[in-house]
């Protein structure tokens, strides 16, 4: 796992040519300024969610993505409106003029912590985050064998029993910030690309049978979160250095 400083909010100065990754508090309590940032859509989406922490989770990760793009675009986040793709990738919608907003962006989220990630200026790139709760309890072995590639799976099978789950948790949200990166959910196998997790690899596509892709336009790295976490980024073009903030309203009291 990358280390990183993570920054508050406030140390935030817009910069072309960085990675920045935001870290949102899913545990905290929707706020009233939570409720009031969400348009009707959202709000009546997340109403929907019966489990009282999933529902808590989608209030906060969409009204913190709304907080974090405003920061990027100078705008109200409540101004801000959002199309998806055919597999459901977030995007902001044209402007007026019919020219895509400056920036790309993505989200993940799992248990009590979500991600975002933003490139400033950027808009033809293609980003995708993704972080994962280590879960106790899962049959690792098994979904790896249904999920991983069959050179993944060699992989796994050599490593120590001690070292599997951590190992899992690596590739798993690598490969997460692949696919979200080209958006095309489940339609393109997760069985069909490889990438690097083995211990003290860097991360990397290995190889893609996507049609048109190559390994060699993508970078990929593992993000800085909290214990319990793994979580990964992933874009394409040239190397970016990365920055880690806290999402404006998810700064530790501490």
């Amino acid at each position: 796992m990358r280390a990183s400083t993570v920054l508050a909010a406030a140390a935030f100065e817009r910069r072309v040519g960085v990675v920045d990754l935001w870290q949102i508090d899913l545990a905290r309590a929707i706020s009233e300024s939570d409720r009031e940032l969400l348009n009707a859509e959202e709000t009546a989406k997340a109403d929907r969610i019966i489990v009282e922490d999933k529902r808590r989770q989608s209030y906060r990760a969409r009204a913190e993505l709304r907080r974090i793009l405003g920061l990027y675009l100078d705008r109200d986040p409540r101004s801000l409106c959002f199309t998806y793709g055919e597999q459901g990738k977030p995007q902001l919608a044209l402007d007026p003029a019919g020219a895509l907003p400056p920036l790309c962006f993505n989200l993940s989220h799992s248990g009590t912590v979500g991600l975002v990630g933003v490139i400033a200026e950027r808009p033809e790139l293609q980003l995708g985050v993704d972080v994962e709760e280590a879960r106790d309890g899962r049959d690792l072995e098994g979904i790896a064998e249904s999920f991983f590639a069959p050179d993944e799976v060699a992989v796994f099978r050599r490593l120590p029993a001690h070292e599997r789950r951590a190992a899992f948790y690596r590739a798993w949200t690598r490969k997460e910030a692949y696919l979200k990166a080209i958006g095309t959910g489940l339609s393109f196998s997760s069985t069909k690309f490889s990438i690097s997790y083995g211990r003290g690899e860097p991360a990397a596509l290995l190889r893609t049978e996507r049609d048109g892709d190559e390994p060699g336009r993508w970078h990929m790295v593992d993000v800085h979160c909290p214990p319990g976490y793994a979580a990964a980024a992933c874009w394409d073009g040239e190397a970016l250095p990365l920055r880690h903030f806290f999402a404006p309203d998810s700064q530790p009291a501490s």
